[in-house]
């Protein structure tokens, strides 16, 4: 069909179709039947279903035209057009305005005609007309109404800050306010609060075109208010879901308890403990400090765990005795808030054995202390439980209380009255408790003092006529610092000697080289030191007298251990004079028969005749005697001698019989020592009733005595060499005439009560007998008259062999220095 054709046909078919509607508005107008009116929402940029019922209601019947008219138009935006057709086949039409959106659809019932992309422009009244080939026309009015949701949602905070998920956080206590801003919607949006999920009441209040304000108010915060959710909800139409914000609140949250779990009654020093703190209710997590006062504690670690509400603080330490009544704090702090904490505090009891600190007394200078000063120690002791004894120590050995020695003794305190050099050293004290003792570290005393002389005895120096000795003087004191002066004495002059004959500059100790010219130079040299404390108030005395050859060795004896055989021979003697030189001593072991030297052995103490002999020395002799001597620089004594010493074999012994031999030997040596006493008692009878001259010297009076043994059961020994053991018989015998003429040593008459006599071991030796070698002292007291020693013309007693040399070195002085005078 060519394009005019057509174009006449729709005018023809609209020009019937708009006289058709005419006719119809006539017709309608003319109908008074009442018009159903339908409400029909519709959302904007949707699509609008307007319903209209096309069911004819006699059978048989169809549909002849369907017109769709807006407001009051005349004119159709939408037709369907059945006639001369089946309604399958119908014609459509539609106005410009809706031709591309509009839609009759049959298949729902009612059939509708349906609207896509509604615009607000679409909203009206809406009219169908139905016309059918028999049945009247019948009319339907749709009220067609255009809605669009809010566009756009926002939640402000308190301060005005848009929030998006998260509020806050907030302080308990404060108010808070939540504002839910709705933009745009038709009609105007309704707002809706709801808190965790419960609907609640909020303020609305409507500002400025398509816009919405409500605000929800809490007027105090609580503890509860955390984590709590805020939903604002804004909603025009229920055709599509509501627009709505949803947020979270935050609360921060102050600790609510805060708990020191386990709080030991007392802590034992040194050993590991556990203390745990709990601390709840904190939002954000609280941060858990131990502390000891104002300061972290410091003496351990800690251990930390936490959920969300509790957080567990351990503190794993060893306690020590400093911790003792020591505050220790566990504070749960909230760091996001200003002094929001709490806390629990323990007090410690430390239990531990004393600490001990020792001093001296805070008013006395340690370095200026000296001889007759008052001292006083202080013993600060800090202990759990409390110090039940206090023990003073002066190097190591304990003190006392002794009032009258000036150690005074108080709970803490040591004071020593008036001290001495003595009381110089080292002093501790000890504290104890239920848990221990402890001792204090060492305090060192140092008492300064003048001079005094190492030795307190009258030093011996044997010297030959022009012969140099180098004495050596040695004192001790504090400063160590010591000016020397020395003397001579003799013949009662008293001078001092130049400077230049010692070295004096040599700390605590000075060295003289002295040369004795003449007679008149023996004599005492004394010795005096001065320090920074003062001078020296006893002089050390060095008594220079002429050197001889030693005394013979006395008292000697064969000697074994107790209950013990041995391989040896022990021989001890008592040493004699020393003839002012050192002197050594020696022990010759000769074979009886042959008089072969089998033995020469030195003593194995320098200071004593002591000698020990292997048996396997003397084997394989039975038989034999020894010679014991001392020897110094001016030659060798007198020999003490031990006769028939016998060895046999234990296993050669007879068993039957009686040996009559040690009885008659015990019989021997009863005989002698009765005839030894007798002889001892007229000797001294005889001397107290002879004569005190100087020169008279008795023969006797020169030889040393050996005293034997008590009885013949000191008179045998057992010794064991190897497999067989031996039976010692031996006899002291008294030595002869090998005595030298050299000088006696006579006791000072002041010692008489302190030494222990024992009578038959002493000589009745006259003290003028002292310088008896010397033929010049004899003519000299024979032609002068003069007394050699100031104690010959008092009472005297004999001499002791057993006396030590110290002994004999205050006879030689005899109680006064310098000492026996000489004639000139």
């Amino acid at each position: 069909m060519a394009f005019g054709e057509r174009v006449i046909l729709r005018g023809l078919y609209f020009f019937v179709v708009l006289f058709f509607c005419v006719n119809a508005d006539e017709n309608w107008d003319r109908d008074d039947d009442p018009i159903s009116t339908s409400e029909v929402t519709a959302v904007l940029g949707k699509s609008a279903s307007l319903p209209c019922d096309i069911e004819p209601s006699t059978r048989g019947d169809g549909v002849y035209m369907i017109l769709w008219f807006r407001d009051n138009a005349v004119k159709p935006i939408y037709s369907i057009d059945a006639r001369g057709r089946s309604f399958h086949r119908a014609l459509n039409w539609s106005d410009e305005d809706v031709r591309p959106r509009a839609n009759f659809v049959t298949i729902s019932k009612p059939a509708a005609l349906i609207l896509d992309s509604i615009q607000l422009s679409d909203e009206g009244i809406y009219r169908c007309r139905v016309d059918f080939r028999k049945s009247p026309t019948r009319n339907f009015q749709v009220n067609l109404t255009v809605t669009y949701p809010p566009r756009e949602l926002l939640m402000y905070d308190t301060s005005g800050r848009k929030i998006d998920t998260v509020v806050g956080p907030y302080q308990v206590g404060k108010e808070f306010k939540l504002s839910c801003e709705v933009r745009g919607g038709k009609p105007p949006p309704v707002i809706t609060w709801f808190a965790n999920g419960k609907e609640t009441d909020g303020h609305v209040d409507t500002n400025g075109q398509n816009v919405i304000f409500s605000t929800l108010i809490v007027p105090k915060l609580t503890r509860e208010h955390l984590n709590t959710t805020y939903k604002c909800r804004a909603t025009s139409t229920k055709l599509v879901p509501p627009l709505e914000k949803t947020v979270l609140l935050d609360v921060y949250l102050k600790p609510e308890s805060v708990t020191i779990v386990s709080k030991p009654s007392q802590l034992v020093s040194g050993e590991l403990y556990n203390l745990s703190c709990e601390v709840t209710g904190s939002h954000p997590r609280a941060k858990v400090h131990w502390l000891e006062g104002n300061e972290e504690f410091k003496s351990g670690s800690i251990i930390e765990r936490s959920n969300s509400t509790v957080v567990y603080s351990t503190l794993e330490f060893y306690p020590t005795p400093e911790d003792h009544r020591k505050q220790l704090r566990c504070r749960g702090d909230n760091p996001a808030l200003s002094n929001a904490f709490l806390e629990d505090s323990y007090h410690l009891n430390v239990v531990f054995p004393p600490k001990v600190q020792l001093e001296i007394g805070n008013t006395l200078n340690a370095q200026n202390i000296k001889e007759e000063d008052d001292v006083y120690f202080e013993c600060k002791v800090r202990a759990n439980p409390e110090h039940n004894r206090i023990t003073w120590k002066h190097n190591g050995i304990t003190l006392m209380q002794n009032a009258t020695a000036g150690i005074v003794m108080s709970s803490q305190n040591l004071v020593l009255q008036k001290i001495k050099r003595e009381n110089g050293g080292n002093y501790t004290c000890l504290a104890s408790n239920d848990r221990g003792e402890t001792t204090s570290s060492v305090v060192p005393l140092r008492v300064q003092f003048a001079p005094v002389c190492k030795t307190k005895d009258v030093t011996i120096i044997g010297a030959s006529m022009d012969e140099s000795v180098k004495i050596r003087c040695e004192v001790d004191a504090d400063p160590n610092q010591v000016d020397f002066t020395w003397e001579f004495n003799n013949s009662g002059e008293n001078f001092e000697l130049a400077p230049a004959k010692f070295d004096g500059n040599n700390g605590t100790s000075s060295e003289f080289l002295y040369t004795p010219m003449s007679e008149r130079d023996y004599g005492a040299l004394t010795c005096w030191g001065r320090n920074a404390i003062g001078k020296q108030k006893t002089p050390c005395v060095y008594q220079v007298i002429p050197a001889v050859k030693p005394s013979p060795v006395n008292n000697c004896t064969l000697k074994a251990l107790l209950n013990q055989t041995l391989e040896s021979l022990d021989v001890e003697c008592a040493a004699g004079y020393d003839g002012g030189l050192r002197q050594d001593f020696r022990l010759e072991a000769y074979e009886a028969q042959t008089n072969l030297l089998r033995v020469n052995i030195s003593s194995i103490s320098p200071e004593a005749p002591v000698f020990r002999i292997p048996v396997a020395d003397l084997l394989p002799a039975n038989h034999f005697y020894l010679m014991v001597y001392a020897i110094n620089a001016k030659g060798r004594s007198e020999v003490s001698l031990l006769e028939d010493i016998i060895l046999r074999d234990s296993g050669k012994q007879t068993e039957t019989g009686v040996s009559f031999i040690p009885l008659l030997l015990l019989l021997i040596g009863c005989l002698m020592t009765l005839g030894i006493t007798v002889l001892s008692v007229m000797l001294m009878f005889y001397r107290r009733r002879g004569t005190t001259s100087p020169v008279h010297v008795e023969p006797y009076m020169k030889q040393p005595i050996i005293s034997p043994p008590d009885s013949r059961n000191n008179s045998m020994l057992d010794v064991t060499h190897g497999d067989h053991t031996y039976f010692v018989e031996y006899t002291l015998k008294q030595v002869g005439d090998y005595a030298l003429n050299q000088p006696d040593i006579i006791q000072s008459p002041q010692d008489q009560e302190k030494v222990k006599r024992e009578p038959q071991l002493f000589l009745p030796v006259r003290p003028d007998t002292l310088f008896a070698p010397y033929d010049i002292h004899k003519q000299g007291l024979q032609t002068n008259k003069c007394t050699l020693n100031p104690f010959s013309t008092k009472s005297w007693e004999p001499i002791s062999f057993k006396a030590d040399r110290n002994m004999m070195k205050e006879i030689i002085i005899a109680n006064s220095i310098p000492g026996p005078e000489s004639c000139v």
